[in-house]
């Protein structure tokens, strides 16, 4: 994929597994990203419906388009989580870990698609052994303008 522009809008969604019965649900959350590029790299910001009310500073965005691959770490200034009401809540004392997405490009759809995914927590069990908590989901991204 070339890129013309430097300035972007991108649009997409991320989905995430939500519940932990026999009837689990995925829920969509719509973001939209701000991207300056530099060759196939980009910089920017973003904000998504689940955490625009709650997250003042800026979410930021850096990755690049290679071919028909695109890969970026979305990194939230601090952490924020849903409560057992699924109530969205801040903690401005932890970070949140950085969020790797990695999708690729469909011909028909004109968009990327893919999945993403973040380290929740890491224990080490021996010096060379850890196990690591991972949350992952889907995401599809397009160029708005």
């Amino acid at each position: 994929m070339k890129i013309v522009d430097n300035e972007q809008t991108w649009k997409g969604f991320f989905s995430y597994l939500e519940g932990y019965d026999i009837i689990d649900s995925y829920i969509n959350v719509p973001f939209k990203m701000n991207l300056t590029f530099d060759g196939d790299s980009f910089v920017g910001t973003t904000i998504d419906s689940e955490s625009e009310n709650v997250i003042t500073e800026p979410i930021l965005v850096k990755g690049f388009i290679e071919n028909d691959q695109i890969s970026f770490v979305v990194n939230y200034p601090y952490h924020y989580y849903k409560d057992d009401n699924n109530k969205i809540l801040i903690d401005k004392n932890l970070s949140h870990p950085n969020i790797e997405y990695l999708g690729f490009y469909d011909q028909v759809e004109k968009k990327f698609f893919g999945t993403w995914e973040m380290i929740i927590s890491t224990e080490k069990i021996t010096e060379e052994e850890y196990i690591e908590e991972v949350a992952s989901g889907g995401f599809e991204i397009y160029r708005d303008k």
